[in-house]
């Protein structure tokens, strides 16, 4: 029984404020008339408080977006094959927000007015891997970390809220300030790509960053939490409940709110419960936050990827999950 709720809420911000000085800008209004706008010059200097803030992409976001990635200083460090017309990038708005847990098109605010944009796709759902990709900043925000201070928070979603394990990234060879960049928020360099892509008139190296989630400060109950997901996720897909059981205390208990099932008591009945009536959908997961003892997530399924279907409830002891409550709700 899956009840379908409503989308995911497109306006979902995360913010933090600024270790340095950040260049201010006029609002950048939708021009709603026009297939163009200009962007603002910079007029005043914002103090080290500054708001900065990712949001994922909306409709109203289309004439900044479109006009970000074609800027003379912009366009030629993004990929070849990067979207540039305004129905490429509508389209790209609509994926992030149908699909929201696999691809994801996002907006990076300074005070709430457009600063520039990031994305990320998934590489590998098995693994939990993100290609991240399409980072942006206007040159009026250049210098100021915005960026940096952008990523991080971009990192936190991906792997926190959304369970990603690894993140990974290329940059072209000759964008050593996107490379500097990757190096300070956290990015290994892996490796090169020699000679991978035709650009600007010749063959140019892609260089190969990656950080996964130990590199990052995730609380313990939450990595709990997505490596179930996981392996449960594989049980779906294999019919085998049995690697199930390892994630359990043993006297865990499972139970259902929403529909007339369970509770089961210890790790034998739980696997034998989903042996017995195994679900037929894969889990997503859109958010989690730790409150008290428990890890609170909105899950979905994957058939259905933009809509929530309610919360997981867990708390752990020893690594291992102590109770799960599964409800069955609409958001």
């Amino acid at each position: 029984m899956r009840p379908c709720s409503s989308s995911v809420n497109p306006s979902a911000r995360w913010s933090g404020c600024s270790g340095a000085t950040c260049v201010k800008g006029r609002s950048l209004p939708v021009a709603e008339d026009r297939s163009r706008l200009r962007f603002s010059s910079c007029e005043r200097t914002c103090g080290p408080a500054a708001v900065i803030s990712v949001r994922r992409a909306r409709v109203d976001d289309l004439d900044f977006l479109v006009e970000l990635v074609n800027h003379e200083d912009v366009e030629p460090f993004l990929g070849g094959r990067a979207g540039r017309d305004r129905d490429a990038i509508a389209a790209e708005i609509e994926r992030s927000q149908g699909n929201p847990t696999s691809y994801g098109r996002f907006v990076i605010e300074v005070d709430g007015e457009r600063a520039g944009a990031m994305g990320f796709e998934e590489e590998n759902r098995r693994s939990r891997i993100a290609h991240l990709e399409r980072l942006a900043v206007h040159p009026d925000y250049r210098g100021h970390r915005v960026s940096d201070e952008a990523a991080r928070q971009l990192q936190r979603h991906l792997v926190r809220d959304l369970g990603y394990h690894r993140l990974q990234l290329e940059i072209y060879g000759f964008n050593e300030r996107a490379q500097r960049h990757a190096e300070r928020v956290g990015f290994r360099r892996e490796g090169l790509r020699r000679q991978a892509y035709w650009r600007h008139g010749g063959w140019v190296d892609g260089a190969l960053f990656a950080l996964v989630r130990d590199d990052l400060e995730v609380p313990a109950a939450i990595g709990l939490l997505h490596d179930y997901v996981m392996v449960h996720n594989e049980c779906v897909r294999t019919g085998d409940w049995q690697p199930l059981a390892a994630w359990f205390t043993d006297g865990a208990q499972l139970a259902f709110e929403g529909v007339p099932v369970g509770p089961f008591d210890g790790r034998d009945e739980i696997v034998s419960a989903y042996a017995a009536r195994p679900p037929d959908d894969e889990v997503v997961i859109f958010e989690t936050e730790e409150r008290g003892e428990e890890v609170v997530a909105r899950y979905g399924w994957l058939r259905e990827p933009g809509k929530r279907a309610g919360r997981m409830v867990m708390t752990s002891r020893d690594g291992k999950i102590e109770k799960l409550t599964v409800t069955f709700e609409e958001d």
